[in-house]
């Protein structure tokens, strides 16, 4: 059996973050109820923020249960994706031949569908572990990556094989992109069943960044800082860079909403709903991606991506870009975010989308 407790997974990192404490003062503040603000970007008195988004919890919210990730092909077979748009944070990773896949985290919200589920690769596992305790529903994988999540104890592996009532196959598309489950049917397994604790995150909200005047009007003008940015921030209408020839992203900015929607290229990324898929943080990292010894069912050698370490970070919310750099000191670590003086780049509430991308590739933001 896996009982598992969140203080387990914390006790030895570096340090606590602040969303993590923010959300043990709020629950604590909860029992006691008040109506006094906080200070300045904090979380007020009484107040639950969900601790993937930032987002002020329901009060049905299930914040106490572990986050859930669920493997996502992007091939041009695979799309329209289903259930992303529930996802509070969507990484983004390189594959073979140049095309992406998503691994998407649900934690307060659920899908009734998600999917086309895929398999696992080295990155996943490497990129959960900063999440643990976390449940993680993928198709299958090859025996090197198998054992790597079977041997992570923070990770909790429910893969298709082994949980087949979990999932199901969609007669209007084809193998092996008809392959569906839901955040219900996944958490119901025995095997997730009795895992405790809220995932932990690096990641750190500002409520005021989507609250101010300014953002409730119109995009800030140049050389303006919304609050929360830790120095001159500069207007990011659209951003766009590549993963490969083969996959070319950009996302632009919708100030009524106050998100992003996301194209790939030139096409409107929707999901099957129809309804176009969207951030409201954008984060592109920076880092080293090479050709790795584990290969595909192909035969095509998949992508080793370097998620522990620090390199250049690009951060767009709020009709805002900052630049500045990411870091984790270790697996067990979380990947914090900071600007080029060494001040931490909060994100605005809502859902983030994270690009890993090769080091030498250029984001164009306008």
């Amino acid at each position: 059996m896996h009982t598992r407790s969140f203080a387990r997974f914390v006790n030895g990192r570096t340090r606590i973050r602040l969303v993590a404490v923010l959300m043990l003062l709020a629950l604590a503040a909860a029992a006691c109820g008040g109506d006094d603000d906080g200070p300045s970007g904090s979380v007020a008195e009484g107040e639950v923020r969900c601790p993937l988004t930032g987002v002020e919890a329901s009060d049905d919210a299930p914040i106490d249960r572990p986050a859930l990730a669920v493997k996502v092909d992007n091939a041009p077979p695979a799309r329209p994706p289903v259930g992303l748009e529930a996802a509070d944070i969507i990484f983004e990773e390189l594959g073979e031949g140049g095309l992406t896949r998503f691994l998407s985290f649900f934690h307060c919200d659920d899908a009734e569908d998600v999917g086309p589920v895929r398999s696992a690769r080295n990155v996943d596992v490497d990129i959960l572990q900063e999440f643990g305790p976390v449940l993680f529903g993928y198709s299958g994988a090859n025996d090197q990556v198998l054992a790597k999540i079977e041997s992570t104890e923070s990770i909790i592996g429910l893969k298709h094989g082994d949980n087949a009532d979990a999932f199901r196959r969609e007669s209007s598309r084809n193998s092996p992109y008809n392959l569906f489950s839901s955040t219900e049917a996944l958490r119901d397994l025995e095997a997730a069943g009795d895992v405790e604790g809220l995932p932990s995150v690096g990641f750190e909200f500002d409520p005021e960044l989507l609250e101010s005047e300014t953002q409730q009007e119109q995009s800030p003008a140049e050389g303006e800082s919304p609050p929360g940015t830790g120095e001159v921030a500069e207007p990011a209408e659209t951003v766009a860079f590549e993963f490969s020839p083969a996959t070319r992203v950009r996302y632009t900015y919708d100030a009524d909403a106050k998100r992003y929607l996301r194209f790939h290229g030139d096409t409107p990324h929707n999901s099957s709903s129809g309804e176009q898929l969207g951030a409201v943080n954008v984060v592109i990292l920076k880092t080293d991606i090479t050709e790795g010894e584990v290969r595909d069912a192909s035969g095509s050698p998949t992508m080793d991506t370097s998620v522990v370490g620090s390199g250049e970070a690009v951060v767009v919310r709020a009709g805002q870009v900052e630049f500045g750099t990411w870091n984790r000191s270790s697996l067990d670590s979380n990947t914090t975010l900071e600007t080029r003086d060494g001040e931490t780049i909060a994100l605005a509430p809502g859902n983030t989308w994270v690009h890993y991308v090769e080091e030498s590739e250029s984001v164009d933001v306008q």
